[in-house]
């Protein structure tokens, strides 16, 4: 059925345009709006249709893509070799075979190409910059010997030694040959299998293949080709673009990342830069190529040639509800759409079409002939992980992943006790990025590679230094790798390994941390002197006030309103930061801590960035507290001058509990009796100066500071303990993630966007950032869709148009509301669930952020389309913004966003001037973690040199995450991650959550479990080292541990004579063993937990 898919691929009317295009064009020809699935597809079309000559070619920037790719390419090419183009070993790899694997696999690539025979060929950005040989001068050197032939032998000996193939007693593996007598045994780099070659006289007699293992002849040859392993290395100095014919499909996948990666490559291979193509220079050559651009987004290279946007849209997931998809299935037959349903097994797929039959619609089950039924859709079998909808045709696919969900990638349900928001910011670590390590430096991250020692199975993690220095990292050890966040733009130099280069850059930087970390220091003792005032505990009107509240808190909530009643009956000013996502209730724990600085009679002042968040708030506020009998004003430009002199002068004689404002509140004629809080909402849209006068107006009194983004200064200060903070990241019950796209502007994606939603009886949100441009969009939508409603909404309105419009639009009276940012912060209208942002471009990632929260607020799916104008070439910033905003959907991912923010900025003068040089040479993350142990040592009053590092656990066991159980790199690096910084108390929780998320672990996960458990107990204990070996196990304690002394002893006497435990060199235990080393893993999870006591 796949070959239907494909004819159906090729009769669509814009991947028949790209055909077209792709046939007349001589050079680049771009072509955007191509992600997973549908790039697969389109490629497949495209080279079936197209004409084009074998094998497919495709640059991709890193290995990682190759390896999505590939199983996006293999339903459509389930038969096709699938070969990459590795790079060099002799400069350094990604991989780590030997060099002649490495060879033979250029070799075959190469061969491939020029021979034109089937198949795909991967290249990544660090193959792609390294200079080829010629490729007549390849296949000039190439050796062609056939049946028959006359061929003097010790010249072509001579021949092999000088082409770099290496004389053996016996073949043994690729690029070795043997002579014996009238026999030569060679194995080819090009070739699967090792040739025997028999001569008489001067003749070739006989080729045959032959085995390695048994070195016996298995089948008869007529020729054989001999390509050279050392060919022409003085004259390589074409790039891969040369082997490439005009009729071939030389694909390059996601520029823009290839390039960066290409530039990453070549900066960090400087010193063999005469062997390599600069960036700039491979790019000039790629333009006087016939090569097909794909990507997801627009993006600024190649901006001279012709561009073609594919209109097509992934399809929404359904998580599981065959209502919603029963009713969509239904919209779609109505309007003459045929849905194709493809499932994993044609078991499920005849299921499928059974029971979407007995609901009554008319799906076939399919296993031959056309996909295209007369009436209806149609259900068959295939392997695709997503599905697609082209704007113009009649037809759509879903795939089992749209329906169910991928298992791998199930979110987890259940919150793990007491994880807070330590610095996990910085884990999103991808094969290609610079990472840094505590003690060799800043490297670049290679992937995962699993090594066999001794039969030993175990994971490390592959990092790669200056001049080609590589390091493996035991995966336990992950805790010392940090993302490395520097200056916006400048790639950072790779460290040299072993030298002390990276030991004086720490230094310094410690000096100057241990200064900073005293200051603030320094500022947070300060804090905690300055009178404040202790609010009373809660009055029975608080109780009755917080049980009206509608819904049910969230356990987070609860916890945030805890924390924030304990800060507030304190006697010092309460300074704290309450992070949660859009719509996750931090305005309802805002409101009851108002309640409370009312009921000791003090007064509250709320800051809002904008006037309509803050008339939001009036409302909230008001609708909350009005039966209390709690007087609310709010000063903004929406009140008129007598209006603002009657608040001022209330505020100013106590006759008003709250007042809700803009920064009008910190101009000098504000002034209160008595002011006990001040709540600042949307704290990132406040600017540095207004928050130097909001901290001298405010000192003594409590500050709350609510935010979904935090900016980057305050997130770090909060981290790194410089101020107290609450974090709310338990969505509210049935929340479902916003599903977002990101696509060139498309008036047909606009129509059935907004068709789709009135369909289902919602509301939708159209922004766009020009008030000029507002009226022109609303005669277009109505063009587009007659009778559609819609209301206007900017900020040169006056407060009652604006607030008439936006009542409106709650109430129902409008579809549609057409408005500026001024949605940004606040509006909530359960029954908005589609957003569209005109010209996403031109908004920050905070804002973006920010707009996207404004749906999904419902147990709804909501849809978030962010449009950016047709055919403009993105920046840089713009491309990453938008692609920062598409990658992280998930529940929550607010602190993600803020932190990509920052690396997208890069870190800057975040902390002052003296600081910036020393986080551009550590990275950011390093410093956070050495400014918060040097803060830690400071405060218990310790140098910062003492600082406890890890404990060593040295076991010979198998213990690592198999391929098999999680395949993504992203997530094995995430488990590896949280395992290594897992508290033993919440090690039953993490292995739910393991088997809630991918399903029941293998031994050697659950093995790798126990060892982390053991790690997590070794911290508590301050227990430095635990080594088993055959024969014995060694408990080696640090002088400070918190070992129970009285345990040790009873230990002792309960094991006598196996266990002893001395004084000399060390403090230690050591157990004699008998049995495996599974055994001793047994002892500890017994025993260490009773030295806690």
């Amino acid at each position: 059925m796949m070959n239907e898919l494909i004819r159906l691929l090729g009769r669509e009317k814009t991947t028949k345009e790209g055909i077209q295009a792709w046939q007349k064009a001589s050079g680049p020809l771009t072509v955007t709006g191509l992600s997973g699935s549908i790039k697969a597809g389109f490629l497949c079309a495209l080279q079936t249709f197209g004409k084009a000559s074998d094998p497919l070619i495709i640059l991709t920037p890193r290995r990682e893509d190759v390896r999505l790719l590939r199983r996006e390419l293999t339903p459509f090419y389930p038969d096709q070799a699938m070969r990459e183009l590795y790079p060099l070993g002799l400069i350094h790899g990604e991989i780590d075979t030997r060099n002649e694997e490495v060879m033979a696999e250029r070799a075959a690539a190469l061969e491939m190409i020029l021979k034109k025979e089937a198949a795909i060929i991967f290249v990544t950005a660090e193959a792609a910059i390294q200079k080829l040989p010629r490729p007549d001068g390849l296949l000039r050197d190439s050796i062609t010997l056939t049946h028959g032939d006359e061929k003097n032998r010790d010249k072509l000996i001579e021949r092999l030694v000088k082409e770099g193939y290496e004389r053996t007693d016996q073949v043994e593996t690729l690029g070795q040959f043997s002579v014996r007598g009238d026999i030569l045994d060679i194995f080819p780099i090009n070739a699967k299998d090792p040739v025997r070659i028999e001569w008489f006289d001067e003749t070739i007699d006989a080729i045959r293949r032959f085995s390695l293992e048994d070195q016996r002849s298995i089948g008869g040859l007529t020729k054989v080709d001999i390509m050279p392993i050392a060919s022409g290395e003085k004259e390589a100095e074409s790039s891969l673009l040369d082997y490439v014919s005009p009729d071939q499909l030389l694909v390059l996948d996601e520029a823009s990342a290839f390039f960066e990666e290409a530039k990453k490559s070549y900066l960090d291979n400087r010193e063999f830069k005469d062997q390599l193509f600069s960036e700039k220079e491979l790019l000039e050559r790629s333009q006087k190529s016939h090569l097909l651009v794909v990507s997801a987004l627009s993006q600024p290279l190649y901006q001279a040639y012709p561009r073609l946007a594919i209109k097509v849209r992934a399809a929404a997931p359904y998580n599981r509800s065959w209502d919603l998809l029963i009713k969509d299935l239904k919209g779609w037959i109505k309007e003459g759409i045929h849905p194709l349903i493809m499932m994993g097994t044609r078991d499920k797929a005849f299921g499928t079409a059974q029971h979407l039959q007995n609901e009554g619609l008319p799906m076939t089950f399919v296993q031959k002939g056309s996909l295209i039924p007369e009436k209806g859709g149609a259900v068959f079998e295939g392997g695709l992980s997503h599905g697609f909808h082209f704007w113009d045709e009649n037809w759509l696919l879903l795939t089992e992943a749209d329906i169910f969900g991928s298992r791998n990638e199930r979110r987890q349900k259940k919150k793990i006790r007491g994880a807070g928001p330590a610095l996990t910011y910085f884990t999103d670590i991808k094969a290609g990025d610079y990472v840094v390590h505590d003690t060799q430096g800043i490297g670049r991250y290679l992937g995962v590679e699993t090594i066999v020692i001794d039969g030993i199975h175990r994971d490390y993690l592959k990092l790669q230094y200056a001049q080609g220095d590589k390091l493996h990292v035991p995966v336990e050890q992950v805790g010392l790798l940090h993302k490395y966040i520097g200056s916006e733009g400048t790639p950072p130099r790779l460290s040299r390994m072993g030298r002390s280069d990276w030991q004086k850059a720490k230094k310094k930087a410690q000096k100057a941390i241990t200064i900073l970390a005293s200051e603030l220091l320094r500022l947070y003792a300060q804090r905690k002197i300055t009178p404040g005032h202790a609010f009373a505990p809660d009055t029975p009107w608080q109780k009755e006030f917080e049980d009206r509240f509608p819904f049910e808190e969230t356990p987070d909530q609860l916890k945030a309103i805890q924390e924030i009643k304990a800060d507030m009956e304190k006697p010092v000013p309460m300074e704290r930061l309450l992070c949660g996502d859009v719509g996750y209730g931090k305005t309802e724990v805002a409101i009851r801590a108002a309640f409370k600085a009312v009921m000791d009679g003090k007064q509250v002042a709320v800051m809002a960035p904008t006037t309509v968040l803050a008339q939001q708030h009036l409302i909230t506020f008001q609708n909350r507290m009005d039966a209390f009998g709690v007087r609310i004003e709010m000063l903004s430009r929406f009140r008129s001058r007598k209006e603002q002199k009657d608040t001022l002068d209330k505020l100013a004689k106590g006759d008003l509990d709250i007042v809700i404002g803009t920064h009008r509140l910190i101009q000098p004629d504000v002034h209160f009796k008595d002011l006990g809080l001040l709540i600042i909402d949307e704290e990132q849209r406040f600017g540095v100066a207004q928050k130097e006068k909001i901290k001298q107006w405010s000192s003594g009194i409590d500050v709350l500071t609510l935010s979904a983004t935090p900016i980057p200064r305050t997130l770090h200060l909060a981290l790194v303990k410089g101020r107290d903070m609450s974090v709310i990241e338990s969505p509210p019950e049935d929340r479902l993630p916003v599903e977002t796209y990101v696509a060139e502007y498309d008036d047909g994606m606009v129509k059935e966007a907004i068709e789709r939603e009135i369909r289902r009886g919602g509301r939708i949100y159209y922004v766009h950032n020009r008030i000029e441009a507002l009226d022109r969009i609303a005669h277009r939508l109505r063009e587009m869709i007659p009778g559609l409603s819609i209301g206007v909404a900017h900020g040169r309105m006056t407060e009652d148009e604006l607030e008439e419009v936006m009542v409106g639009f709650y109430q129902g009276d409008y579809d549609v509301l057409l408005s500026t940012t001024i949605i940004e912060n606040g509006l909530d209208v359960p029954l908005a669930n589609t957003i569209i942002i005109d010209g996403a471009e031109n908004f920050g990632l905070s804002q973006l952020y920010q707009m996207r929260g404004r749906v999904g607020r419902s147990s709804r799916l909501a849809y978030a389309y962010f449009l950016y104008k047709k055919d403009k070439a993105l920046s840089e910033v713009s491309q990453k913004r938008l692609q920062a905003i598409r990658d992280f959907t998930e529940l929550g991912a607010g602190f993600k966003i803020a932190m990509r923010d920052l690396e997208i900025r890069g870190a800057g003068n975040l902390l002052g001037a003296e600081q910036h040089g020393q986080i551009a040479g550590v990275g950011f993350a390093l410093y956070c973690r050495l400014l918060e142990d040097t803060i830690k040592a400071l405060q218990e009053g310790k140098s910062p040199e003492e600082v406890l590092h890890d404990p060593t656990i040295n076991m010979k066991l198998d213990a690592y995450i198999p391929d098999d159980f999680i395949d993504n790199p992203r997530y094995k690096l995430e488990i590896y991650r949280r395992l290594g910084s897992m508290k033993y108390e919440e090690r039953e929780d993490f292995m739910d959550e393991i088997i809630d998320r991918f399903g029941t672990p293998p031994k050697e996960l659950v093995t790798l479990w126990r060892v982390a458990a053991i790690r997590a107990l070794c911290r508590d204990l301050v227990v430095d080292a635990v080594t088993a070996r055959p024969g014995s196990l060694t408990i080696r304690f640090n002088p400070h541990s918190k070992a129970n002394p009285d345990v040790i002893r009873d230990l002792v006497k309960e094991y006598v004579p196996r266990l002893t435990f001395s004084l000399n060199p060390v403090p230690q235990l050591v157990l004699r063993t008998t049995g495996p080393v599974s055994d001793a893993l047994t002892f500890l999870e017994k025993n260490l937990p009773r030295l806690l006591n």
